[in-house]
């Protein structure tokens, strides 16, 4: 073979193979620039048309439980659990502000001390005239039991010193309201019979609403105004819910808008009757007339032989103790069946 024509073998291989190599560069991936390094990552595209195609469960007239995935059941019937377990636990023993509305729009300052159990009974404390809810501080704490100690005043008051109460039962906690009657913050300035008879209907709507509590199973105890708001109270809450057992009035008056003998009447009428006790001095000539001018079977009266008046009967010497009154009673009603 010539020279010349091996040049052109020589050439025509060298041409081949930059041919070969030219085709095997267009078939791989292009060069990135910086811009291509923006865009999301193809796996980012690819589920994208995925998720928009996901389609809900429909809702069916036969059998709405098929609507949702077997996941979200298990998370409602969770949250239902929870709820339900959470209705079971007592809340803590600190009493819990309330404000109470009047019909005619004045609002009363009032505490509600919660039950070591859920569903308790209520009972219900009517302040007297010299005082207000402060009053029923540690009586509230005696009856709802729970060990908690309330931050008191300076002072010798006997109702305000628990040492001298009787034990009440291991077992037993009520839930306890409290208020005080408008105008009276720190004693009641002057007499408004109308005005402290709306309190007491605002109070009963209010306890009404309350959570957490047996309304079928409650009493109203009251000291001088608060007894006959106790009594009226009562039957107020039964002629709109029923469940007021009873009323203990500790020296009535007839200081609301209705004489005391009419509100014992008013329980006693009742189907079934309800219990109406009094307790009173025979020196407190206003409230002796009140307790010796009603009646009833199921009223019963307990007299001192001097002048005291609402709390201040509230005393170690006396026999019987008013604190082992307020046991008895409770008893009575079959709200403590251990109490007395």
């Amino acid at each position: 073979m010539n020279s010349s024509r091996r040049i052109l073998v020589l050439f025509s291989i060298v041409l081949l193979v930059f041919v070969l190599c030219l085709s095997a560069c267009a078939s791989s991936e292009p060069v990135t620039t910086p811009e291509d390094d923006k865009q999301e990552p193809i796996e980012s595209v690819e589920t994208q048309p995925k998720e928009t195609e996901v389609v809900p469960p429909t809702i069916t007239e036969t059998d709405p439980s098929d609507a949702y995935p077997v996941e979200t059941q298990e998370v409602v019937e969770d949250a239902e659990t929870e709820t339900e377990e959470s209705l079971e636990n007592p809340l803590p023993p600190d009493p819990i502000a309330q404000t109470i509305k009047t019909s005619d729009g004045v609002e009363l300052a009032g505490l509600f001390y919660p039950a070591a159990e859920v569903n308790a009974p209520l009972l219900v404390l009517f302040h007297w005239a010299r005082g207000d809810q402060r009053d029923y501080l540690v009586i509230a704490h005696w009856l709802q039991n729970r060990g908690y100690q309330p931050e008191l005043p300076e002072t010798d008051l006997p109702w305000l010193d628990s040492s001298w109460f009787p034990t009440v039962p291991e077992d037993v906690s009520f839930n306890i309201f409290t208020f005080t009657f408008r105008g009276c913050e720190g004693g009641c300035q002057q007499f408004d019979r109308e005005g402290w008879a709306l309190d007491v209907e605002a109070v009963m709507d209010h306890v009404a609403e309350l959570d957490n509590i047996d309304l079928s199973q409650m009493a109203a105890i009251g000291a001088s105004i608060g007894s006959d708001g106790a009594a009226y109270g009562c039957h107020y809450f039964n002629e709109e819910n029923g469940g007021c057992q009873g009323a203990l009035s500790m020296s009535p008056g007839g200081y609301l808008t209705i004489p005391y003998p009419d509100e014992v009447s008013n329980l006693g009428n009742e189907n079934p009757p309800k219990l109406a006790w009094c307790v009173y001095s025979s020196g407190d000539s206003e409230s002796a007339n009140a307790c010796e001018s009603a009646s009833g079977d199921d009223y019963r009266t307990t007299v001192y032989s001097d002048g005291a008046h609402g709390m201040a009967m509230f005393e170690h010497t006396r026999d019987p103790n008013p604190m082992e009154i307020i046991m008895e009673f409770l008893t009575q009603i079959g709200l403590c069946e251990t109490c007395h």
